[in-house]
């Protein structure tokens, strides 16, 4: 999908019990409606509203909260 870089949100960096990773989120916008998938199997439009409604890696949870704050 081609999009167009926005403002960044804070970078999250989280430890799981064999690993760690480092997160650094931006908010973007969609330059095209074409998704293509390569990672997961599925990929949709939700409202802003419904995000805490899915279940979420540990590490994304502190930025969906910071971006629903905004």
């Amino acid at each position: 999908m081609e999009i167009i870089v926005g403002r960044a949100l804070a970078a999250v960096t989280y430890q799981y019990p064999t690993f760690s990773v480092c997160l650094f989120p931006f908010v973007c916008q969609p330059r095209t409606e074409i998704i293509q998938r390569t990672e997961h199997v599925q990929a949709k439009w939700v409202d802003v509203h419904d995000l805490l409604m899915y279940d979420w890696a540990e590490a994304d949870i502190p930025i969906v909260k910071e971006y629903l704050k905004q």
